[in-house]
Order: C-alpha cells, then sequence, then structure tokens
C-alpha cells in the first residue's frame, strides 16, 4: 500500500460501475492514502454490488454524478462511463474543482478532446488518463531498455491484437465510442511513440466489417454479461491494418482483428532498434529480447504482479498509487491529456483513412491551442519514463499441515473467481479438497450471513477427473451428485494450471495462456463476492 508524506487520505468518488469502475475501486479501496467516498452509477443493481465491496456504508451512492462531484467531501474522482459521456462528466467535475482520473479514450471525436484539454489546463486540476501500460512494470522495463540504449534508435515497432469483441451494445457505434481503433488501439499507439521517442506524421489504413455486421450479430466476447446479446447495427471495423510514419522515419505496424474466438492468439508487441537488437511482448505476461549487441534471445526478468496485486489489467496499481501521489505533489501525470490526445490522433487518422481510402497527414489535426500547450509541457509530456517495481522478497513459508493444505485449495478457487491472487502449494485435483472446504465454510457464521441469498451451482473441471459441482442454496454450499443441476459457472484447469494457481503464478497470465478457463454467468456472484474473500481470509490459516 502507498503512502503520501503529509499523510493525507484522498477521498475517491467513483462514476461507472462497469468491470473498470469496479477495478477502480478495488484499486482504490486497498490504498492507505485513499477512501472511496462515493459511487454513482445509473443501474441500481451495479450501485448495490459495488456498495457491498465497501465496509463503510456512510459513503454516497447516487445515480446523478452531479450530486456526487458536488460534494465537498469528495476530494477527486474516477470517471470509467461510456466514452461519449466522458468529458460531460469530466468538465462538470472541473467547474466543481475535483482532480479527475479519466479512463481512456478521453472523448470520441476530436473537437470534444480539444475543448476539454483547453479548459482542463485553464484550472489547476490534475487530469490522470487511464492509459494503463504507461504505469506497467513490462512496458516500463521495455522504456528502460530503450533509454538506456539497448537498441540504438528504435525505428520499427508492430503490434499485433487479435481477439473476440467488445463486451457490450454501445462500443459497436462509432458516434459513442469512437470506433473499434480509437477504443482498443489508443494503447498500442501510445506505446509505439513512447518506445520511438518520436511524433507520427502520417498514417495508411485499411480495414472494415468481416463478421460483425448487418442490422443483429451474435455478440461474441468472452467478458460479455449477456452471452446471448444480438448486437444491433454495428458500424464500426471489425479488422484493419495501420501503418504508422515518425518525424525521425521510424515506422510502425499495427493489425486488428475483433472477431476471433476463444481460444485466442493474444496481444504481441515489438520493437527493433537500428542496432539490429529486438524486443518482444506476448500477451502482457513475457517479455523477450536479443539480437545485435544484447546477443541470444532471453526472457527479461519482469514483476508482472506488483503492478497490479490482481485487481486488474497490469499496472492497474501502480496507476492508482501515482495518480495519488500527483493528487499530492500536483506533478503532470505520466499518462495525460497531452500524450493521450498525440494516440488518439493516430486512431483518428486510422479511421480517417479506412473511410476515404488514403494517406491520412497528423497535421490535418492540428490545433494551435493544443500545439502551444504540447510545446509549454514538452519536457514533462515526453519525460523518461518511471522504474519499474522491483520484484518483492517472498517470505519463507511454515509446513502446513494436510487439513490447512485442503482449505487453502479452496481459498484459491474462491480467490480465481474473486480476483485475489492465490498463495501456497498445489493440492491434488479430488473431491475431498472441495468437501472437507465446504464443511468448514458452511460452519462460518459470518460466511453464511454474507452470501444468504445467493443460488447457484459451480462446476470444476480437471483433466481425466470427475467434474465436481457445488450446489450454492441460500448462501450453503454442499458437494451436488444430482446430474440434473445444471451449473451457471463451470471452472476448468490445466493440470498446470491447477498447480500453478497455488503455487502463486498470476491469474491474469493463466486466463491468458489457456490454463485456467472460466464459462458461465460469474456476474451472478459479484454481490457476494466480499462474504467469499472473508472466506478466504479465514480459512488455511
Amino acid at each position: 500500500m502507498s503512502k503520501t508524506s503529509t499523510g493525507k487520505v484522498f477521498n475517491i468518488g467513483i462514476i461507472g460501475l462497469g468491470d473498470n469502475g469496479t477495478m477502480h475501486l478495488n484499486g482504490f479501496e486497498r490504498l492507505e492514502n485513499s477512501r472511496i467516498a462515493g459511487i454513482c452509477d445509473k443501474d441500481a443493481g451495479a450501485r448495490e454490488r459495488a456498495a457491498a465491496l465497501i465496509e463503510d456504508k456512510s459513503i454516497i451512492v447516487t445515480d446523478d454524478y452531479r450530486k456526487l462531484c458536488s460534494s465537498d467531501e469528495i476530494d477527486a474522482v474516477c470517471i470509467s462511463t461510456p466514452t461519449f459521456m466522458h468529458t460531460k462528466i469530466a468538465s462538470f467535475a472541473l467547474d466543481k474543482g475535483k482532480d479527475i482520473f479519466l479512463e481512456k479514450p478521453i472523448a470520441p471525436t476530436l473537437k470534444e478532446v480539444d475543448l476539454f484539454i483547453e479548459k482542463a489546463f485553464s484550472t489547476d486540476r490534475i487530469i490522470q488518463i487511464g492509459l494503463v501500460y504507461r504505469y506497467s512494470n513490462l512496458y516500463r522495463t521495455m522504456a528502460s531498455m530503450v533509454e538506456r540504449g539497448d537498441f540504438g534508435d528504435v525505428t520499427m515497432a508492430y503490434c499485433k491484437e487479435y481477439r473476440d469483441n467488445f463486451p457490450t451494445q454501445w462500443f459497436f457505434e462509432t458516434k459513442k465510442s469512437g470506433g473499434a481503433i480509437l477504443d482498443k488501439d489508443c494503447h498500442h499507439f501510445d506505446v509505439f511513440g513512447w518506445m520511438i521517442k518520436s511524433r507520427a506524421v502520417k498514417v495508411y489504413a485499411m480495414g472494415g466489417q468481416h463478421v460483425v455486421k448487418g442490422k443483429k450479430v451474435k455478440i461474441n466476447c468472452s467478458y460479455a454479461p449477456d452471452q446471448n446479446y444480438m448486437i444491433k447495427n454495428p458500424d464500426i471495423v471489425d479488422h484493419a491494418f495501420v501503418l504508422v510514419e515518425y518525424e525521425n522515419n521510424a515506422r510502425a505496424n499495427l493489425g486488428l482483428c475483433m472477431y476471433e474466438v476463444m481460444p485466442l492468439e493474444g496481444l504481441e508487441i515489438g520493437i527493433m532498434g537500428n542496432n539490429g537488437a529486438h524486443a518482444l511482448a506476448k500477451k502482457d505476461v513475457i517479455l523477450t529480447a536479443g539480437g545485435g549487441p544484447l546477443g541470444e534471445i532471453r526472457e527479461v526478468p519482469v514483476d508482472y504482479y506488483t503492478d497490479n496485486y490482481g485487481i486488474g489489467h497490469i499496472g492497474a496499481d501502480t496507476q492508482h498509487v501515482e495518480f495519488l501521489q500527483c493528487l499530492e505533489t500536483r506533478e503532470l501525470p505520466y499518462a495525460n491529456l497531452l500524450n493521450s490526445r498525440e494516440s488518439m490522433v493516430i486512431c483518428m487518422a486510422a479511421e480517417k483513412s479506412i473511410k476515404e481510402k488514403r494517406e491520412v497527414l497528423i497535421k490535418e489535426f492540428d490545433n494551435p491551442k493544443i500545439s502551444k500547450l504540447i510545446k509549454e509541457y514538452h519536457a514533462k509530456v515526453y519525460r523518461p519514463a518511471p522504474q519499474p517495481l522491483p520484484a518483492p522478497v517472498v517470505k519463507k513459508q511454515k509446513k502446513i499441515s494436510r487439513e490447512e493444505e485442503i482449505l487453502l485449495a479452496f481459498r484459491n478457487l474462491v480467490r480465481l473467481l474473486t480476483g485475489k491472487r492465490p498463495l501456497g502449494e498445489a493440492t491434488p485435483f479430488d473431491v475431498s479438497v472441495f468437501s472437507q472446504a465446504v464443511s468448514k465454510m458452511n460452519a462460518d457464521s459470518s460466511f453464511l450471513k454474507k452470501a444468504r441469498g445467493l443460488n447457484t451451482a459451480i462446476a470444476f473441471c480437471y483433466p481425466q477427473s470427475p467434474k465436481v459441482i457445488i450446489a450454492v442454496k441460500d448462501g450453503k454450499l454442499e458437494i451436488s451428485s444430482d446430474r440434473a443441476i445444471k451449473e451457471e459457472a463451470t471452472v476448468t484447469f490445466t493440470a498446470k494450471g491447477w498447480e500453478n494457481l497455488q503455487s502463486g503464478d498470476s491469474l491474469y497470465k493463466l486466463f491468458l495462456t489457456g490454463d485456467i478457463k472460466v464459462d458461465g454467468d460469474i456476474n451472478k456472484l459479484k454481490p457476494y463476492t466480499e462474504a467469499l474473500f472473508e472466506i478466504g481470509k479465514n480459512i488455511g490459516g
């Protein structure tokens, strides 16, 4: 947890309580120098689920962002609403004197972006953008290698993102999201500029709709809240190739596909230096480098955990820590409005190039007022990358009893569903692991109270083993042999996934590598997350 030099605790309001908003809530809630003081969402169910995650029941709970922003108790707001609502809410927050953490992208149109930037820089408020890669140990490690000259000058960069699609309707409407390239790839064009150390000058792109098109098409997204939803009239591209040229003559390319079906190829980002050295980041969980003066290709040590602590995307925790530091120091955040605009403009140029079938110059998006700000803040916007966090020292674990091992195994499964990091060593996959842990949980009055009303069934599957079904009836658990029970969620492990989950490997890594897969309505468990986490803390010593 982070601390401020003054010991001040900042009161944070979360606006928008979907997946990102919940991640920010959990992130700020765990830090010593921040307190969740208010939550806001139009959806009553989302407010109820979020409120259940917070011990302090005196917080503001509202469906009106204006009420939350107008509270004198709130120091800063975190805005995680759909993109088309960003600047309306953020502008109101500025008027009320609030500092802001604003999810990317800033807005769906350049006009909205520039008007907001001009307004923001006319105030003394801190505005940090959710370009989370800038806070990740992986990409800060890559940037540090660039800055010490390991690649000479980075003259080429590339990104391959082949994945499934967006989770809800508004993403598929250009007026609301700004388009697929803007929403998905502003992260990646930001990484390009960060590593190349130059500004883009022109863009050429091709793309369109191969699969996600027509009046209605079934959603294809592994984390969509409704797996049977029919997308209506999607007008965004579902694939694209984008070429970018930079002022220093470096070049980059990006390939995007949004209609792969699980298992996914995932994300790759690579760079090439003029000395022949190169680096490649795969699926956000492994970095390799070699060639030229670097010699044999090798894995570069990176701590993939301490920048997120299991709350979400790599860099998720560090972005919260550094936002709070900026609130205290009043320094320009590392992910700010100006470098965010730089990456967004490349995305907008790509969309324009696809539509108009021509090369698009970045100067077509120039704004004299913004150019003046970039010149004024150049040294701060393009400052060297902060150093990645060092790997934590792992304490030597004492030997635990067989009973504790069994309880620990179930705790790990609970943490799988609640996004918490598992600890300990692997135990064999066996029904006894589950049945003995279930008995312990059912004897916990605190759990039964908090889980009251939960009715579901969860199946756990492992190679060459009978699946284990846990039925939950009004919060009480039992191992079920009733074949008529239809499980609402299924957790499937590979042998490696079961072992690595318990030995402390990153959940994010295990999901991306396919060693753990979760199917079904996991969202149903969200209101009971706190109860499940309490069991994780209380069992297994």
